[in-house]
């Protein structure tokens, strides 16, 4: 069963142009709503957050899920909506960033991508490396309770208080395939970094940008903005920053 405040959301606009706003791991569609209104309110397009597997019910549940159950959730979303829509962009948060760019590797008909805070680089290194011999002694690890994660939680995100390790893990064998396949991106790609990200290294962004030298690409980094960068003080410039983007693919064609 779907916790309350972890369901998907669908905003219409457009008849046109469509975009689907993709979570971080643990989280839910939540953590990217406050964003996703803005820009439905600015250009009206239609956008869509959905729910990944595993999120949104309980850890057991997300520890026997895999970054391909994901994708493959983004692939059959953006799918069922460019059938609808002639534009279809993809929107994604933290890991969610990581699932719009290997996407926009593998689909066609994607109009663009944007990645928010993609864990290209962590700001503990080790949690990568360190994931299989973890997984040996804890099956969950728990997160530090912080006045920020609070704040996000009176916000009304819902996300768990724990990452399963065997979904990290599984994660950041994604993270991998996207650093080795990023020059293969074609399509439009705007990539905004957080410079305050409490998780993710500042020069993540600009590692995107200069692996990705086949696509025209816009990097915009946010200097008063942590990692989720969605449900913070700089969500309106992040709105702007999709709406503009969006509005200039449009006058292309």
């Amino acid at each position: 069963m779907i916790k309350p405040g972890a369901e998907d959301f669908f905003l219409p606009g457009s008849d046109e142009t469509a975009i689907l706003f993709i979570h971080g791991i643990t989280a839910s569609p939540s953590e990217i709503y406050p964003t996703a209104k803005l820009v439905n309110d600015l250009i009206q397009c239609t956008v869509k957050g959905v729910l990944l597997p595993g999120h949104g019910t309980s850890l057991a549940n997300l520890s026997l899920t895999r970054w391909t159950d994901w994708y493959n959730t983004v692939k059959k979303e953006t799918e069922e909506l460019q059938k609808n829509y002639s534009q279809v962009y993809l929107a994604g948060l933290s890991m969610g960033g990581l699932l719009s760019l290997y996407a926009g590797m593998k689909m066609d008909n994607i109009a663009g991508v944007i990645s928010i805070n993609a864990p290209i680089f962590l700001r503990v290194p080790l949690a990568g490396i360190l994931a299989p011999v973890m997984r040996l002694f804890i099956r969950n690890l728990p997160k530090v309770q912080t006045s920020w994660n609070q704040e996000l939680n009176s916000q009304g995100r819902f996300n768990y208080d724990a990452t399963p390790i065997d979904a990290f893990e599984s994660m950041w064998q994604l993270r991998h395939k996207v650093v080795a396949g990023l020059k293969n991106i074609t399509i439009p790609l705007l990539v905004m970094q957080s410079i305050q990200d409490e998780t993710v290294r500042p020069d993540s962004g600009r590692f995107i940008v200069s692996r990705a030298v086949n696509a025209p690409v816009e990097l915009v980094e946010l200097k008063s903005s942590r990692h989720v960068a969605t449900m913070d003080r700089e969500k309106e410039t992040i709105a702007r920053k999709i709406a503009d983007f969006i509005k200039d693919r449009q006058n292309v064609q």
